[in-house]
């Protein structure tokens, strides 16, 4: 059986830097806000639907958002601005 990929995020660093509740960001991605929860904290993997939404909302792309946890720690917006 393959192995599940786990991806780190930075759902929850765009959700609060745009000052939006989990709710707000629900109601924006057409979710659930305990599932934007869920993928906050990395319990749940969103479809490539719902990561697109996120994207759109957040203005940046897929890549910005996600990341395999194998190719180690995602840089925060700040510290990519050099104000870690």
């Amino acid at each position: 059986m393959p192995e599940t990929v786990k991806f780190q995020n930075r759902v929850k660093t765009y959700r609060v830097d745009r000052g939006l509740s989990r709710r707000e960001l629900a109601d924006r991605v057409e979710v659930h806000p305990q599932t934007i929860g869920a993928i906050e904290r990395g319990q749940f993997n969103p479809t490539i639907e719902v990561a697109l939404r996120l994207s759109d909302v957040f203005g940046v792309g897929l890549d910005a958002l996600f990341s395999r946890s194998s190719f180690g720690a995602l840089e925060t917006p700040q510290e990519k601005a050099g104000g870690a």
